[in-house]
């Protein structure tokens, strides 16, 4: 297979570019990118990037994911801490309800186990790949490495994160998801062999997400011949040359937002600061809104963003305007970054700039629209493709 290696600096570039389309924005902290990096590069390991179209039909990639968000507070209390739970945690749990003699208490290693599983029952990957586009994709270049194999450049989302493992591109061809295998930060290890659809996996999977803390880890498989034709490809890519595009521009002094829209061919649908911001922990899903008041040229105007875990949903003064699948991504005004849906990131009085890009073309099949539209949310809106709005 051919592959590009990929240098520290066009990592770091995908956390940016990854924090721009993730549609619920988040940037890791550079420090924290640079321990987990450093070491790779010090081991003389390489990070690889390839093609899907260099994947072999017959071939497996592994994805591995985590499912989770936001909890009710009885649960969080019972399971406290989704990833990885304290001591004192398990001797709370033990108290009230006794553990056998053959209970394990698990390691911090609990999320390589699916993996380790799943080789057992399928054999050694040729490769790994996201299953959706953030900042922390760097993770998945770094486990490649580790194994002697390369990352996928594509991803099963569509240029964006997803709040649901049943709204994967994958699902849009038929592509089956088991077998899956399912760890928890509390000891759990489950086979999935078989499900009824991508929706079912999700309603399984989040239930056992919402009593193990709030988030479980995935892993699962699919070969060569899907991944050419189920997921949306180089999208590692795209997110590096986000990223190398606001770098340029910030060392040139030149305007962020302007390199990202050039790099993503994407709209600015609105600019203002923060009015107000509402955030909820709820079934393994944070849920909330997001209150924007224009400035510039959107004076006057407001807009309201609903996330359940990304953005999803948006009115322009009180009306439907940029709905899913089309990505709505909040932007830091002055570095280009995305924002995080939470209260820390959406301050009073920040100035933010809304980007919306056209949504993957499987999203955009008749199948795809079925799949991922806001009725998938509850809401009777109709979708309108992104360039109609706002041409």
């Amino acid at each position: 297979m051919t592959v590009k290696t990929l240098t520290k600096e066009d990592m770091w570039d995908q956390v940016v570019g990854g924090s721009v389309l993730s549609t619920r924005g988040g940037i890791v902290n550079r420090e924290r990118f640079d321990r987990a990096v450093d070491p790779i590069f010090e081991r003389g390991l390489k990070c690889t990037l390839t093609d899907p179209d260099q994947i072999p039909d017959d071939a497996y990639v592994f994805i591995s994911a985590g499912v989770g968000g936001g909890l009710e507070r009885e649960l969080m209390e019972r399971y406290p801490r989704r990833y990885r739970p304290q001591e004192a945690a398990f001797k709370r749990l033990n108290r009230a309800f006794p553990f056998p003699d053959w209970a394990e208490i698990p390691t911090a290693e609990w999320r390589n186990v699916p993996e380790k599983r799943l080789i057992e029952l399928t054999g050694e990957p040729i490769a790994y790949m996201p299953f959706e586009i953030h900042g922390g994709c760097y993770r998945y270049a770094i486990t490649a490495a580790e194994k002697g194999k390369t990352l996928v450049d594509a991803d099963t989302a569509g240029y964006r994160s997803v709040p649901e493992v049943s709204l994967a591109t994958l699902n849009v061809i038929h592509a089956p998801i088991a077998p899956v295998v399912l760890s928890t930060g509390w000891g759990d290890l489950m086979v999935c062999e078989k499900f009824l659809s991508w929706q079912r996996a999700e309603d399984i999977m989040r239930a056992i997400a919402r009593h193990s803390g709030g988030g479980c880890s995935l892993t699962m498989y699919v070969k060569g011949s899907d991944v050419k034709a189920g997921t949306v490809h180089r999208t590692i890519s795209m997110s590096i040359d986000i990223g190398r595009a606001i770098r340029r521009a910030v060392e040139r002094g030149r305007d962020p937002i302007d390199a990202v829209l050039d790099a993503t061919k994407g709209f600015k649908i609105f600019e203002g600061t923060v009015a107000n911001f509402t955030w909820e922990g709820k079934g393994s899903f944070s849920w909330g809104n997001s209150y924007l008041e224009g400035t510039g040229n959107f004076k006057g105007h407001d807009l309201q963003i609903w996330f359940k875990n990304e953005n999803q949903i948006s009115w322009l003064d009180g009306k439907p305007y940029v709905v899913c699948p089309d990505p709505i991504n909040v932007l830091d005004k002055k570095t280009g970054y995305g924002l995080a849906n939470n209260a820390t990131a959406f301050t009073p009085v920040r100035e933010v700039v809304v980007i919306a890009l056209k949504a993957a073309d499987l999203w955009r099949t008749e199948r795809g629209l079925k799949i991922y539209n806001p009725k998938h949310f509850g809401f009777d809106m109709k979708y309108v493709p992104v360039e109609e709005l706002v041409k």
